[in-house]
């Protein structure tokens, strides 16, 4: 009996030191929180989409398997926080979530455009004050600016508030608001895919709401964050050189 302890011992001090220096072999699988925003997220979308496919092959690189819970939007956020999630997909890094969440590398960029329907044209406007007199759809969860949700809070804008964007998308369409900022290739997406016999009657202004990025965030709280941000940026860098990363923001398709 004595015999085996000595034998055991240094086994143990090496396993000890294996894992303290960093070498931790992240063999679970990874939840990470999403909503659906076609053709970037959602469950009937292959393989999830494009952010859920960008970020599978990030992570892949270090040999991490992802899975996606799906969610609503706002949902989705708060949900980020409890310990059985270990990020949330996929959001704006403004400086207010900095304090709660480490920010990846880019996924994407955006670009937020007021969409608008062509039987109630809206004229061109430079500053969100001069679309006080117009009802305005927006989408829970959302970020869009600190500007525009200040002037929805005084009551300046007139802001109607949607779980989905389709349900926006179909609003406008039946005239019942006048305007909707949504980013171009989801929208466009869900025109064709959702309403391919109505989408004529929309138009958008080229002045827009926002441009921005979107990050993979990781709680701070969380004492897995830091290393899995690192994992996850170097996973990125290596999709891009390879030419990876481009071709999955090419795909649109669905299943």
């Amino acid at each position: 009996m004595m015999q085996i302890k000595r034998l055991t011992r240094p086994l143990i001090l090496v396993i000890l030191v294996y894992f303290a220096s960093g070498h931790m072999s992240y063999a679970q699988t990874l939840t990470i929180t999403i909503g659906e925003y076609p053709p970037y997220s959602g469950v009937q979308l292959v393989e999830q989409g494009l952010v859920p496919q960008i970020i599978r092959k990030a992570f892949a690189q270090q040999g991490i398997k992802v899975k996606f819970v799906f969610m609503p939007w706002a949902r989705s956020f708060k949900e980020s926080e409890k310990v059985r999630y270990d990020a949330s997909a996929y959001w704006y890094c403004t400086t207010e979530r900095q304090r709660d969440y480490l920010c990846s590398t880019a996924l994407y960029e955006e670009t937020a455009v007021f969409f608008y329907n062509k039987n109630n044209p809206i004229p061109p406007w430079q500053s969100l004050e001069e679309l006080d007199k117009y009802r305005i759809g927006a989408t829970r969860g959302y970020s869009y600016t600190q500007e525009f949700w200040q002037l929805a809070s005084t009551g300046l804008l007139n802001i109607s508030i949607m779980t989905r964007d389709e349900q926006n998308l179909s609003m406008l369409i039946k005239g019942r608001i006048d305007l909707f900022p949504m980013g171009l290739l989801p929208a466009n997406y869900l025109l064709e895919q959702e309403y391919p016999n109505d989408k004529h009657v929309l138009s958008y202004h080229s002045t827009p709401l926002m441009t921005g990025t979107l990050h993979l965030l990781f709680p701070r709280t969380k004492p897995t964050s830091e290393k899995l941000l690192k994992i996850f940026n170097d996973g990125m860098q290596k999709i891009i050189h390879s030419g990876e990363y481009q071709t999955i923001l090419n795909g649109t398709k669905t299943k």
